[in-house]
């Protein structure tokens, strides 16, 4: 599974430039034309491991499961990726093209210092000339840190405008295990709790706020939690705050939620927050502070993933069934 937060700290082109020009700035040799060879050598070996583990820390992003594919997409650009490490790729050949010309011209009677002095100018030229790519590299990696990594674990993602009650409810109800990661979506944050319910053990995802607008008109913080919705859920908790304290009607909510049932294949349970500064009964109510409904919204939610879960096994169990009997 990739984890982008293992991806390594790009260095800048002057950065790499000066690792580069002091390593062989120490090295020796038996006279001036091995010590000059081994300069330039030394300055190969350094720019071809550093491309390498810089290029191959990378996965192949069309590989990569959905989800976090697309997540890649919204958050940073694959295609920027892509065109970034080609072009380190790029600097790495020329490189080692030019300091493979200059080692044999040394070798061949050329005068050594012009020769360093006109190598060291051509490869700065061109490892300058990929500082933008370097520095996007480096972004794109504190970006992709943000994306987090799930567990393979039946999965509750948690929906609905902002501040009608989401990060509450995960918050109380992964307290029983308090094993909550923050994932800092700009001004906004994703929530990945992990709750065990009577021996069943559940992810609860905490999807930033969304807006009833067209998909196509939501911004990249509302993408990402389209993209949970999309790919993630084996149930989808939709809350609704009918008190509208949270600055958005009941209308537009129900309106949301009738969106997301046309959108998504999935089973959604809506239900009501604050129950502690409202009566309606119509729908599931819980209140993240008196904790009143929790243990029941708990009780259907995991209804549901154990008997998706069940429908899924049961599946796997008459496919392998169906290739056995034409076997």
């Amino acid at each position: 599974m990739f984890e982008p937060r293992k991806l390594p700290t790009v260095l800048y082109a002057e950065e790499l430039l000066d690792k580069a020009f002091r390593r062989a700035s120490k090295v020796g040799g038996r006279n001036r034309k091995e010590k000059a060879i081994n300069k330039l050598a030394t300055i190969s070996n350094t720019l071809s491991d550093y491309f390498d583990k810089i290029i191959k820390s990378h996965p192949s992003y069309d590989s990569l499961p959905e989800f976090y594919r697309e997540t890649i997409d919204v958050v940073v650009g694959i295609g920027k990726i892509k065109k970034s490490l080609a072009a380190l790729k790029w600097a790495n050949e020329m490189s080692q093209k030019i300091i493979t010309r200059s080692i044999k011209k040394i070798k061949g009677g050329k005068d050594i210092d012009e020769t360093l002095k006109a190598t060291y100018g051509r490869i700065a030229s061109i490892v300058s000339q990929i500082d933008e790519e370097l520095r996007f590299l480096n972004e794109a990696k504190q970006k992709m840190r943000e994306i987090p990594v799930f567990k393979d674990l039946p999965t509750v993602v948690v929906a609905g405008y902002p501040n009608v009650g989401k990060s509450s409810f995960v918050a109380k109800i992964s307290s029983v295990k308090p094993e909550i990661a923050v994932y800092p979506f700009t001004t906004k944050k994703i929530f990945v709790g992990f709750v065990d319910i009577n021996g069943v053990k559940l992810q609860v995802v905490d999807t930033p706020g969304l807006l009833d607008r067209p998909i196509h008109k939501r911004n990249k913080i509302e993408k990402r939690a389209i993209l949970c919705l999309k790919y993630l859920a084996d149930c989808i908790l939709f809350i609704i705050d009918p008190t509208e304290t949270c600055g958005y009607s009941l209308q537009s909510q129900m309106s949301l939620l009738n969106e997301i049932r046309r959108e998504f294949k999935v089973k959604i349970i809506p239900a009501y927050s604050k129950a502690d500064m409202h009566n309606k009964k119509d729908l599931p109510a819980f209140s993240s502070i008196s904790g009143e409904g929790i243990s029941d919204v708990l009780e259907m939610v995991k209804k549901e993933v154990t008997a998706k879960k069940k429908s899924k096994r049961e599946l796997s169990e008459n496919l392998i069934q169906q290739h056995s009997d034409c076997s």
